[in-house]
């Protein structure tokens, strides 16, 4: 009898937080962002990332995010690109999204959310670019990124620890000298290996 109360006890212990975790409903921007995303977010991570960039629903289906409620009429859409760069079980969450009205002449942003040693995700980058490559340079365990845009030099920036921050810069001429991967690719890569 006791043995059957202390098994009942440990089984609800680890089950409880499972529990907690499987019943949390994704937000309305949440639900969105990460539909048809293969990734191993919790609902309260995706959650989390969803707030942290602000995004609202337009009530457009083929562009469905606005900046806030002043802006419903500069629709845009995102693409969500999970990765594991450095390969430590723990995903990357890369985030590209807009049109001119939020990201000027590049026509579109670039935030990437990078879990802490506290297990919160951090919002990286959050500026006007296109999706990265990554080289084959890096820094700390992480690719250095290089960020296109609009001109004849590339911003580069490593990961120093914390952050990434603004490294160097590359010229055109130089670009296709670089040994490099796009995100989009390396993210549907990872993707595809993710257990269903």
């Amino acid at each position: 009898m006791k043995r059957q109360l202390i098994l009942s006890i440990l089984f609800t212990s680890f089950s409880l937080p499972l529990f907690a975790q499987s019943s949390i409903v994704l937000t309305p921007v949440a639900e969105v962002l990460f539909k048809n995303v293969q990734s191993t977010l919790t609902g309260a991570e995706r959650n989390d990332i969803a707030a942290q960039l602000g995004f609202i629903l337009s009530g457009d289906e083929n562009q469905p995010f606005a900046l806030d409620k002043d802006s419903k009429d500069f629709p845009f859409g995102a693409i969500v690109l999970p990765t594991d760069m450095n390969k430590d079980g723990r995903e990357e969450i890369f985030v590209s999204f807009g049109n001119s009205y939020t990201s000027g002449n590049t026509g579109s942003s670039i935030s990437l959310f990078i879990k802490n040693a506290a297990g919160a995700y951090i919002l990286n980058l959050g500026f006007p670019g296109v999706i990265p490559d990554a080289l084959a340079t890096s820094n700390v365990g992480y690719p250095d990124l290089l960020i296109g845009g609009p001109g004849f030099e590339y911003p580069v920036w490593r990961w120093n620890g914390k952050a990434y921050s603004d490294y160097k810069t590359v010229k055109d001429k130089d670009y296709e000298k670089l040994r490099k991967t796009n995100i989009e690719g390396l993210s549907k890569s990872y993707q595809q290996n993710i257990p269903q």
